[in-house]
């Protein structure tokens, strides 16, 4: 028997980045998509958006792209 990657599914990474997607969304990989980079332009017509951050890459989900907040600030004194 031969196995044979047949691609990678790409998770959306929440609404602040930081925190589990809600609907626990995820792109599945097309049959003729292996690499993450071609899932990820899979999602783009579904309106999945990627944004760079310091050492990775964030995946949001139409969802999470609309309700993305900002982490709460520290108070000043």
């Amino acid at each position: 028997m031969t196995v044979r990657p047949i691609g990678v599914e790409v998770a959306c990474d929440g609404p602040t980045g930081r925190d589990d997607c809600p609907n626990s969304a995820a792109i599945p990989a097309a049959i003729t998509s292996l690499t993450a980079r071609q899932v990820r332009a899979d999602g783009r017509a579904d309106g999945w958006t990627t944004r760079r951050t310091p050492g990775r890459l964030l995946d949001l989900c139409p969802n999470c792209r609309h309700a993305r907040t900002r982490a709460p600030e520290e108070p000043t004194r």
